[in-house]
């Protein structure tokens, strides 16, 4: 890899690391081709990108920036999972990964400005979907709102079921 195709890999590097939401960085030792190409066909469906480049471009990525944590990490082979849109789906297919086959072993999360060690890896997979969480928070916001309706439709109902008896009492 000359100098041009380092600049070019390292100006990417920092392209994607600004507009991921969520970095994850593991250790791709082991992984076969047929299972690293169904991995990344995995994360790609679901809008994040995995990445295997040398460790002196990352570091160099991540150097004078909010994410210098990261350096640390970038030791070995290292694969970088860029995660476009929801947290918990990478995480969720990386983590299923480690399950079934043991590979790619997991070494940090970086996420809303924060690293999140090796532990951290199944909480994020077992957090519900954006979705779920947007879906429970409306139907929070909105039952309130619901029950109240209801109570003054049935005191609306009762008045004019009473204005209807005392009318027919009259008559």
């Amino acid at each position: 890899m000359d100098r041009t195709q380092k600049e070019k890999e390292l100006a990417g590097l920092k392209e994607k690391m600004a507009n991921a939401r969520q970095i994850i960085i593991t250790d791709h030792t082991g992984i076969n081709v047929a299972d690293m190409t169904i991995l990344r066909r995995k994360l790609r469906n679901a809008r994040s990108e995995m990445r295997i480049s040398k460790n002196t471009l990352l570091r160099l990525a991540v150097k004078d920036t909010g994410m210098s944590s990261l350096a640390e990490h970038f030791n070995g082979p290292t694969s970088i999972i860029f995660g476009y849109d929801d947290p918990s789906v990478p995480a969720k297919i990386i983590y299923d990964s480690i399950k079934d086959n043991e590979k790619p072993r997991f070494k940090a999360i970086f996420y809303d400005g924060r690293m999140y060690g090796a532990d951290s890896l199944k909480t994020f997979a077992e957090l519900p979907p954006r979705e779920v969480v947007l879906a429970t928070l409306i139907g929070t916001v909105q039952a309130p709102i619901s029950q109240f309706i209801m109570v003054l439709e049935a005191a609306t109902r009762e008045f004019v079921g009473t204005l209807d008896a005392v009318a027919k009492s009259k008559e």
